[in-house]
């Protein structure tokens, strides 16, 4: 087949007039436009520069394009012209299409749902079973799509539905030809494509659009495909490791129309059906084959919701050969959230990979059940209600790695099994143990709420008892110098209860140490400055001067050291003031 000779495309010049832009994608851009020289009519104009990659996709589209439009339900084609652009700039391929009034078909059904209504079950199947014509239209003549979703299936102004956008199809050799590329949209790819090799090795064939197609047919259900709320590689997580998605309240569906999904998102792509097979399944059969009626309420449905403005979604993104590309942003390269799913397992790859998680500001990595911390070295971010809602009672893989995962999947195991949990935070002084053990304790009182006043008890108490065992080091100011194990404890009916805070190994050699860069104990710093401010030392048979060895203050130290308490006289009397008050909160005795 000829390729699109570039060089000998003509321009559009003032022939089209582009009007309102109406679909952005990541390599292109589609505008409602006039044709001046056809009675103005009205046509969408696909605009993509011609540079990089986009050269062979344009090429690809082309060939599709030309030789397969004229199947009812694929979009027409009119043309191809090239826009000539200042020097600096690549040209620009304007592809002339079909201009379908009523837009994507999943618009439509999500403006129902904002009217409080839906499209009935026929309806659905009917833009359904018009897709898998196109499908088998396209799957007879050796293309695969890659890309069929919601926002690719249009309605025309008689109700028609078409499938486009064709700028990851490709051709294949012969009708069960393989491709072996990692590319598509997020939500809608199939299990195979996620793992399918950078290599040009044969790994999944036209049956990954038999996948996207159950994906679009929860997306028509309800109102938005599976996954569309997380990251793109916690997505392709979740397709790899999980069973397959269902419509959200299958309840509410027809068996028919679960099965049809359920058969559709077989996870074995040897097990799952061909499009031949699938479009001779109930739930589309049911469609009669004079459709005329059906495709008469689609128009009357999209007109009825025509002036119902639906929220900005979010911007489109694609995978392609391991990198995230959005039409707004520079690629971004995919990191796994599980290390234990890295293709290749060496000291190389998985430094590569947490260090840039860590320019990405993500701190938090698993690696199987374990999770990696690294100390961003900055302030505790005040977390809302609504971050630790995302961390409670759901499976691990469903948000970002967070220390709110561990508490989440440790208070289910409790409750379900009625078994102790014990969670261990491990690593060299300053990596952040004491702040995680703040932020888990803080998730497992919001898990476990219920009992007033219980989580600030358990707070004043892990403060009492930091004050008595935390110090400062050459490396860090707040170090705790034992080992601390927090037990919380909750009711049967998962209520937070009570905490039993147990100290080992506490490092006494630190109270009579003669290295002026150990600091001592926070609590000899907190009572002695306290003391002085109140003028009163002589009632405990101190001196002044703040000289006393145990302190280990010296003039000649550096004046660009840490920030340690023993240099902060001010804060070390509010912070005993603080202290006395936790006492007093834990309702001990102000005459002990």
């Amino acid at each position: 087949m000829a390729n699109l000779k570039i060089e000998t495309l003509p321009d559009p010049g003032n022939r089209y007039k582009l009007g309102e832009l109406i679909g952005t994608g990541v390599c292109a851009k589609v505008y409602w436009a006039t044709d001046t020289q056809a009675g103005n009519k009205n046509v969408a104009i696909k605009v993509q520069k011609f540079e990089g990659e986009t050269k062979t996709a344009i090429q690809e589209e082309f060939r599709i394009l030309r030789d397969h439009s004229k199947h009812a339900n694929l979009i027409d084609f009119y043309g191809v012209y090239r826009k000539k652009c200042p020097a600096g700039e690549c040209d620009e391929i304007w592809f002339v299409l079909e201009y379908c009034d009523y837009g994507p078909a999943v618009d439509v059904v999500r403006k129902l749902f904002v009217s409080n209504r839906r499209a009935s079950e026929l309806q659905l199947a009917y833009i359904l079973r018009e897709v898998s014509r196109a499908l088998v239209y396209l799957h007879e003549h050796h293309i695969v799509h890659r890309d069929v979703r919601g926002s690719n299936i249009l309605l025309t102004k008689d109700g028609e539905v078409k499938l486009c956008d064709y700028g990851l199809a490709r051709d294949t050799k012969s009708t069960l030809g393989k491709r072996g590329t990692c590319i598509g949209s997020p939500c809608w790819m199939a299990p195979e494509v996620v793992t399918s090799s950078k290599s040009d090795k044969d790994v999944y064939d036209n049956r990954s659009d038999v996948w996207a197609l159950g994906i679009t047919a929860i997306e028509l259900g309800d109102g938005k495909p599976p996954f569309a709320d997380m990251h793109a590689t916690r997505a392709m997580f979740q397709i790899v490791r999980n069973p397959p998605p269902t419509l959200y309240r299958q309840s509410n569906w027809s068996q028919e129309y679960n099965d049809f999904i359920a058969e559709c998102l077989e996870k074995n792509p040897d097990h799952r059906p061909f499009i031949m097979e699938m479009i001779e399944h109930p739930f589309l059969t049911q469609v009669p084959d004079n459709d005329y009626h059906l495709s008469q309420e689609m128009k009357m449905l999209a007109e009825s919701v025509l002036n119902i403005q639906l929220p900005k979604g979010k911007e489109e993104v694609a995978v392609v050969r391991g990198l995230l590309k959005s039409a707004e942003s520079r690629p971004e390269k995919l990191h796994v959230e599980d290390l234990a799913a890295l293709e290749q397992l060496s000291e190389e790859t998985i430094l590569e990979e947490i260090s840039q998680r860590y320019k990405n500001g993500n701190t938090y990595t698993f690696v199987g059940d374990v999770l990696i911390s690294l100390n961003p070295n900055e302030t505790i971010p005040e977390y809302v209600r609504g971050f630790h809602s995302k961390y409670m009672f759901k499976s691990r893989s469903d948000n970002a790695p967070h220390i709110f995962a561990i508490a989440d999947s440790a208070y289910q195991d409790m409750l379900h099994h009625e078994e102790p949990q014990h969670i261990i935070l491990a690593g060299e002084s300053y990596s952040g143990k004491t702040t995680n053990l703040k932020l888990l304790m803080k998730h497992l009182g919001v898990l476990g709420e219920g009992n007033p006043g219980v989580y600030e008890r358990i707070v004043n108490g892990y403060k009492a008892l930091s004050a008595l065992t935390n110090a400062g080091t050459p490396l860090n100011p707040n170090s705790t110098r034992s080992i601390v194990q927090a037990q919380l404890t909750f009711g049967s009916t998962g209520k937070l209860s009570g905490a039993i805070f147990w100290v080992y190994l506490l490092e006494k050699l630190r109270i009579s140490s003669t290295n002026m860069n150990q600091s001592n104990f926070h609590i000899f710093y907190y009572f002695y400055d306290t003391m002085d401010a109140e003028e009163r030392l002589l009632d405990f048979s101190l001196e002044g001067g703040r000289n006393y060895r145990y302190l280990r203050i010296s003039d000649a130290m550096s004046s660009d050291k840490l920030k340690y308490c023993r240099d902060d006289i001010s804060g070390n009397v509010k912070a005993f003031k603080e202290f006395e008050e936790q006492l007093l909160a834990l309702e001990l005795s102000q005459d002990i």
